[in-house]
């Protein structure tokens, strides 16, 4: 009972920002309803053993962007800033990006969401403004590079 309660919680929290996250990588409101349902269930089936992991929230996100990626290789197109992001960084880089400058997270919820400190995604954010240095000191939401 205290498990359900707990996930119900964890899914409630995050769904919503979950599939603002799959929208923008996916470009279509149902592969991104799709993907987070399929990452929660994942997550409801596996919820004790995720309890038992440091970091759940890491867990999950690394599922979810399996579950993104999956889709995103079957769709017919992706967003050409967002197909050099992903090519040119890594992951938690370009997620960072997407969070940080598509979407408009503050860094600390950001990296609540990925599961990792506010320091590694200032770190990634500062390593995406090596290889991209149009992005330094960019206030408006990204959508070019």
């Amino acid at each position: 009972m205290i498990a359900d309660l707990g996930f119900a919680a964890f899914a409630e929290r995050n769904r919503p920002r979950y599939t603002l996250y799959a929208r923008d990588r996916l470009s279509s409101v149902a592969r991104s309803t799709a993907v987070v349902e399929a990452t929660l269930v994942s997550a409801h089936e596996r919820w004790q053993w995720l309890m038992c992991q440091p970091c759940p929230a890491a867990e999950v996100w690394d599922e979810l962007r399996r579950q993104v990626e999956r889709r995103g290789e079957r769709a017919a197109s992706q967003d050409p800033v967002l197909a050099v992001l992903y090519q040119r960084l890594p992951n938690a880089c370009a997620d960072s990006v997407v969070l940080c400058r598509r979407l408009g997270f503050p860094l600390a919820e950001a990296a609540e969401l990925m599961g990792v400190e506010p320091s590694a995604v200032e770190a990634a954010l500062a390593a995406a403004r090596r290889t991209f240095p149009q992005l330094i000191g960019a206030e408006a939401p990204l959508r070019h590079l």
